[in-house]
């Protein structure tokens, strides 16, 4: 089974994109800081990150420098309403433009999976 980790500071961000990934068979975990989700993945697997950018404490361009440093492999997803202030600095990564719908969601995490 493939493990999502959901960072958003909105509640009801994270807990609409939990339900679209459960229903379609991810085990999921939400984390509203970049330090709940960094204490996330010392805590359990993490195969896929869903990130914010705009979150208090640790921006989610930095979350993923996080990602990339201390769990290399790890495809990341940026789910933004700010998609133009980071596009250009994120190589490798997708970003994609608040609001998503259900299935672009989980095709992006299928995709970034390597699941076909």
């Amino acid at each position: 089974m493939v493990h999502v980790l959901v960072v958003d500071d909105d509640e009801a961000v994270r807990y609409v994109f939990g339900k679209y990934l459960a229903r379609a068979g991810y085990a999921v975990r939400t984390a509203g800081t970049g330090d709940e989700a960094i204490a996330a993945a010392h805590a359990g697997r993490v195969d896929v990150l869903v990130t914010d950018q705009r979150m208090p404490g640790m921006p989610g361009d930095a979350l993923i420098g996080w990602f990339r440093s201390n769990r290399p492999g790890v495809p990341a997803l940026l789910v933004t309403a700010y998609a133009g202030e980071v596009a250009a600095g994120l190589a490798g990564v997708r970003v994609m433009n608040k609001p998503v719908s259900g299935s672009e969601l989980i095709e992006a995490v299928r995709s970034a999976a390597g699941q076909s």
